[in-house]
């Protein structure tokens, strides 16, 4: 049986490309990864002259060579650093979504491999140039960014020697990001509610929310209240929610359940409603979109999954670690992670339920 000849040529060698460059095999290996150490000048002649060559990765040979480093890394370096907003460290502990997050993407970067170090890009006392060397020297390849109080259109710290994802709509940047789907949540949420028999749903928030989930709340629910509410309730939207603001648009309007943005509110907004004779739920029904897990409220609404939130964007920025992508995608990648309805004290099953589309009738 005569020999198998391959038509395919052989790859070029580290020390081939090397020497079409001038460099060690050591020095193409660390351009051809990717690593901040080497000039991006120097990244691209590598790259090109690879490609001259007939280069060509071998993708299992990648995904190997993929996980010895990750695991290898994992050992010596400190892997990923979580970047707060915010300036004071106490708000990983103070806000119980911070908590909440700060706790699953910790948890979910061990079971990766990675150590975790904690960042405040807010702190007075170090200049952004100043925490990116402070990065790239302890070891950091990878950074999740969790936005502050307030949306901003972008962030003074240079993100090309790291794979970075955000969490949220807080960042104009065009950076990978994994968000809750506030836009279907919505429905969700409103179709629970027609099963419940509200049929004049009205949509309180202050408008810092609205621009940070990107007017998703708001788009949501003008498109659901025209289409399958038939509700002639307008939004209340202001920069702040008054006490005066609120009872003027509930008198004037009539809804019969309010929805608000976070269940903490919800005593206040029960407060304000007593003040005009109404009782939740027996006169009115309150259905929160965030229910903070951590408080006892009681409060009806939407569970925001930010355990599972943490844990993808965790997952998001290892997979950009392994494939050698940094700095500002030139295609973002926006994963959502939806929300799931709980049932509490604050609404109640009216008298005559209305019907809802694709439901079945209980015999």
């Amino acid at each position: 049986m005569p020999p198998i000849v391959s038509n395919t040529p052989r790859p070029p060698t580290l020390k081939q490309i090397g020497q079409k460059v001038g460099l060690t095999s050591a020095a193409v290996s660390l351009a051809m990864r990717g690593d901040p150490s080497i000039p991006a000048d120097t990244r691209e002649r590598v790259l090109k002259a690879a490609t001259d060559l007939g280069y060509t990765p071998d993708p299992e040979l990648g995904r190997l060579m993929s996980y010895l480093r990750k695991h290898r890394e994992a050992r010596v370096s400190t892997g990923l650093g979580l970047i707060s907003l915010y300036k004071e460290p106490s708000k990983w502990t103070e806000n119980s979504f911070l908590r909440r997050l700060h706790e699953s993407l910790t948890n979910r970067a061990r079971e990766l491999g990675f150590q975790t170090e904690d960042f405040f890009f807010r702190d007075n006392r170090i200049t952004p140039g100043r925490m990116r060397d402070i990065l790239v020297a302890r070891g950091i390849k990878g950074i999740v960014v969790v936005d502050g109080p307030t949306r901003v259109d972008s962030i003074e710290l240079d993100l090309a020697p790291f794979a970075t994802v955000t969490i949220g709509y807080g960042i104009g940047l065009p950076l990978h990001r994994v968000c809750q789907h506030q836009y279907q949540e919505i429905f969700r949420l409103l179709r629970r509610l027609r099963e419940l028999g509200y049929k004049r749903p009205g949509l309180v928030m202050d408008a810092e929310t609205d621009r940070r989930t990107q007017y998703h709340y708001s788009a949501a629910f003008e498109v659901a209240r025209g289409k399958e509410h038939n509700s002639n309730i307008p939004q209340l939207l202001d920069e702040e929610i008054t006490r005066q603001a609120f009872q003027r648009w509930v008198k004037k309007y009539k809804p019969d359940i309010v929805i608000i943005q976070g269940s903490p509110s919800a005593p206040d907004y029960m407060a304000w409603l007593a003040q005009l004779g109404l009782n939740v739920p027996e006169d009115m029904g309150i259905a929160a979109l965030d229910i903070d897990t951590y408080a006892a409220t009681g409060c009806s609404g939407i569970v925001q999954d930010y355990e599972h939130v943490a844990s993808a964007a965790v997952e998001l920025v290892a997979s950009e670690i392994r494939i050698g992508e940094k700095g500002v995608p030139k295609i973002p990648k926006v994963l959502l992670i939806e929300g799931q309805w709980r049932d509490g004290g604050t609404t109640r099953m009216q008298a005559q339920p209305a019907t809802v589309k694709g439901s079945r009738k209980q015999s």
